[in-house]
C-alpha cells in the first residue's frame, strides 16, 4: 500500500529481552497509537524478527511531511512522556533513526513481510535515486515484490530520546528503501537482488540496514484520533 504522505520515518531499535511482552503491549497500545495520533503523523507500522539478536524491531511512520516532526505536539512526546514510556525508555539499544523525504511508494496492499536496506552512498553515485526507482519498478512488474516506498535523507537531525550513531557526512546521502512481499523467503530475494545490482554500480555503497521482517501491528491516524489522548493503555496499570 502506498504511502500518502511526502515523508516518513524509519526507526530501528532493540529492547531488554526480559521485558519483551511488556514491550510488544506498550508498543503497540501506548506508543505507535500515541505518535500517529500527533499532528503531521499519517499512519505507524511495526515490524520485527524475534529470531535476531540484533536489530530486531523496525518501524515505519508515514507523514503528511517532514514538518510533523518539528511541531510543539511532538516536542512534548518527547519531552515528557507518560509514565509508562519512561519506565521503558532505559531498555531500548541498538537505535537508528532516519527521517526521509519520500521519494517513490508505489504497489498494492499491505504485505506481512518487508525487505529493508538503509544506505550510504556518495552524492555523485552511479546508484543514483533515479536508478534505483528503476529497479524497484522492474521488481514491482515483474510481481517480485507487491510495493516499495524509496526515501531519501540529506540532513539527519539530533534526537534527544536516545542516543544514535552520527551518521551525517559531507558528500553523502542515505537512502532507506523497502520493499514488501508476502513470504520471507520473496522478501529476502527481493533484498539480495537489489542490492547486488547497487554494489554493482556503486562499490563503495555503505550498507547500515539490511534485514527483512514480519508485520506485527499498523495503526492509521483515524483510528487513533480523536479517540487517543495521553493517558497510559489499561496494560501499563498491570506492568
Amino acid at each position: 500500500m502506498p504511502l500518502t504522505g511526502s515523508g516518513f520515518l524509519c526507526l530501528w531499535n532493540d529492547f531488554d529481552e526480559s521485558r519483551a511482552e511488556e514491550y510488544e503491549r506498550w508498543h503497540s497500545l501506548e506508543h505507535v497509537p500515541e505518535r500517529v495520533a500527533a499532528p503531521g503523523f499519517l499512519s505507524g507500522r511495526r515490524y520485527g524478527d524475534f529470531a535476531r539478536s540484533e536489530s530486531r524491531y523496525m518501524t515505519l511512520y508515514d507523514l503528511q511531511s517532514l514538518a510533523a516532526l518539528d511541531t510543539p505536539d511532538y516536542a512534548e512526546l518527547q519531552r515528557e512522556p507518560t509514565p509508562w514510556s519512561a519506565k521503558m525508555r532505559p531498555h531500548f539499544r541498538n537505535f537508528l533513526r532516519l527521517p526521509c523525504a519520500t521519494l517513490a511508494s508505489e504497489g498494492t496492499g499491505c504485505a506481512g513481510q518487508v525487505g529493508t536496506l538503509a544506505l550510504s552512498l556518495g552524492n555523485g553515485s552511479a546508484a543514483s535515486d533515479g536508478v534505483i526507482l528503476d529497479l524497484l519498478r522492474e521488481g514491482l512488474a515483474e510481481q517480485r515484490t507487491s510495493a516499495f516506498h524509496l526515501g531519501r535523507a540529506d540532513r539527519i537531525p539530533a534526537y534527544g530520546v536516545f542516543a544514535s550513531p552520527e551518521l551525517s557526512e559531507p558528500g553523502r546521502h542515505h537512502l532507506v528503501v523497502l520493499q514488501e512481499a508476502t513470504t520471507e523467503a520473496g522478501a529476502q530475494r527481493a533484498v539480495a537482488d537489489l542490492l547486488a545490482r547497487i554494489t554493482a554500480l556503486d562499490a563503495g555503497v555503505r550498507v547500515l540496514r539490511r534485514e527483512c521482517s514480519s508485520l506485527l501491528f499498523s495503526v492509521a491516524r483515524d483510528e487513533v484520533v480523536p479517540r487517543w489522548q495521553r493517558r497510559p493503555a489499561a496494560s501499563a496499570q498491570q506492568a
